[in-house]
């Protein structure tokens, strides 16, 4: 049988809020797979099949979020998987090519308003 279960990735360097995010979106019922940074996240992308929604966050070591998106919008098939940008930076809010298309959320995140954006891009 066929897993029909919407698949999330969560791209996150805070080892702590990495588990607690898949830990409460697998309760929540979806699949769950994670990367510490950028670039896990794209070979995560490249090579595992695309999920259904990203989960990213901006401040990372070894390629952050913002060289993950640009990549990411670059590949027309990976341009396709929606985003939601979660960063406790204040510029975010602000104007920016990298972000167009993407959903934000300011950190400390609103679990309620993170489930919420989930099941809204996973519908």
């Amino acid at each position: 049988m066929q897993d029909l279960k919407k698949r999330i990735l969560v791209v996150e360097d805070d080892q702590y809020i990495r588990d607690s995010l898949a830990e409460l979106l697998q309760d929540e019922g979806y699949a769950v797979s994670v990367a510490r940074d950028g670039q896990e996240g794209l070979d995560a992308l490249r090579h595992n099949g695309h999920p259904d929604l990203i989960l990213l966050d901006l401040m990372m070591p070894v390629k952050d979020g913002f060289q993950f998106r640009a990549e990411q919008r670059e590949d027309p098939e990976l341009a396709k998987i929606p985003v939601v940008i979660f960063s406790a930076d204040t510029g975010v809010n602000q104007p920016n090519a990298q972000f167009e298309g993407a959903a934000i959320l300011k950190k400390p995140v609103d679990l309620d308003a993170l489930l919420s954006m989930v099941k809204q891009y996973c519908a």
